[in-house]
């Protein structure tokens, strides 16, 4: 495993790689796209178990602007919202994957949360990619009325509203000495039975510079993720498998309705998962999501 650097769409962005999808002779590639926030830390034993699964090498990449980096203008939102919004994000992932991953690879797409819209939304503009595509990966996908479910209509009347004052708490916190800050995070780690290095993963989110970029992306998504593209999972339906979880706040089960009817080529399952699946059950979606990837590796 490598952290590793690279400047995307004009954004200093962290990455992390097992084997080298950069150059890689042309073997298949996979790239995790995280959800909101894009802190690329939680995704490590995902793409372990990934790496591991199938034997191809793996990249998680976060969003631009989800970490704090060493370059100091990739860390500035005002004067570059273009680059931090749902628009930039989609670009920054199509810089990524044409200016750095081997061009002589197929690439099997796994996107979370939001990162499944962003993955639909830059197939739609650059359907040309579609040939290079092994697999496509959907999970706890955030990808129509996203303003109209549990947690959206919270985000919308209530964050949104009191933006201020989220943006407060955050600086606050950043603020604190690290001791307490350090115990804060352990007492709840340990109160939602989560593993204590967890710790120094949280302290990165704690960042008001990454915090508000997190919720000016969570509320460009409020405004911009409404129906479904039916055009383009017309287009990528016999190579998608969806998962969804029984107890989604972003996600409720009843969407899937709208979906059903690419069955039997679209694979869709529920699974009684946390929508966060990186917390306590990475190794059990990455199974799935490698099953799925061998399948296709094997046609």
């Amino acid at each position: 495993m490598k952290n590793i650097f690279k400047v995307i769409n004009s954004i200093q962005t962290h990455l992390i790689t097992w084997g080298d999808p950069f150059d890689c002779s042309g073997q298949d590639v996979i790239i995790c796209v995280t959800g909101n926030p894009g802190v690329t830390d939680f995704y490590i034993e995902f793409g372990t178990a990934l790496h591991e699964n199938t034997g191809l090498p793996v990249c998680v990449i976060g969003h631009a602007g989800h970490e704090e980096v060493p370059d100091k203008k990739s860390n500035m939102l005002q004067g570059q919202e273009n680059l931090f919004n749902l628009e930039g994000q989609i670009e920054h992932k199509l810089d990524f994957i044409y200016n750095y991953v081997d061009k002589r690879s197929n690439m099997h797409l796994i996107g979370h949360s939001i990162g499944s819209w962003m993955i639909l939304e830059a197939l739609q503009k650059h359907s040309n990619l579609i040939n290079r595509i092994s697999s496509i990966n959907l999970l706890f996908p955030t990808i129509q009325h996203m303003a109209e479910t549990k947690n959206g209509i919270f985000l919308n009347n209530f964050i949104r509203n009191f933006h201020t004052i989220a943006l407060l708490v955050f600086t606050l916190a950043y603020m604190l000495p690290n001791y307490i800050k350090s115990l804060l995070i352990k007492i709840y780690l340990k109160f939602n039975s989560l593993p204590l290095h967890y710790e120094e993963r949280i302290q990165k989110y704690c960042n008001p510079r990454v915090g508000e970029k997190v919720l000016f992306l969570a509320y460009d998504e409020m405004d911009k993720v409404t129906s479904l593209n039916n055009y383009i999972i017309e287009k990528i339906k016999h190579m998608t498998n969806i998962i969804y979880s029984n107890h989604d706040g972003w996600v409720p089960v009843k969407y899937m309705e709208d979906l059903k009817c690419y069955q039997p080529y679209l694979q869709m399952k529920v699974v009684n998962i946390d929508h966060a699946f990186v917390l306590k059950s990475a190794e059990i979606i990455a199974e799935m999501v490698s099953d799925y990837i061998k399948l296709k590796l094997n046609k």
